[in-house]
């Protein structure tokens, strides 16, 4: 009786365990979509602007600068990453380094 007690004891330990893993991943990947609308919401006109300056001063097409644009402000070589400091990314991140000890 004691054996089948502590099986069923262990087994939902487990389960329990899948669930609030599954969750934080849940959570994490909310705060982490919210902190990357937040970066394209205020890359968006900075890279229009660039692309702006690329069609008039370079003389390039609007679609090859909006292409050549379109990553800037992401990681790459020696360029910042941008408006990672945003609150919603260092509410990610915070939460992300809360749990990774944990994992």
């Amino acid at each position: 009786m004691k054996a089948v007690f502590l099986l069923v004891m262990i087994l939902t330990s487990v389960f329990i365990n899948q669930a609030i893993a599954e969750d934080r991943r849940l959570i994490q990947q909310q705060l982490d979509e919210a902190c990357e609308t937040a970066r394209l919401e205020k890359l968006a006109p900075i890279r229009e602007k660039y692309a702006a300056e690329c069609v008039a001063e370079w003389d390039r097409s609007q679609q090859y600068c909006d292409r050549f644009y379109s990553d800037y402000g992401n990681k790459g070589g020696d360029q910042p990453v941008l408006f990672y400091d945003l609150p919603e990314c260092e509410k990610a991140w915070n939460y992300q380094q809360r749990y990774r000890s944990a994992d």
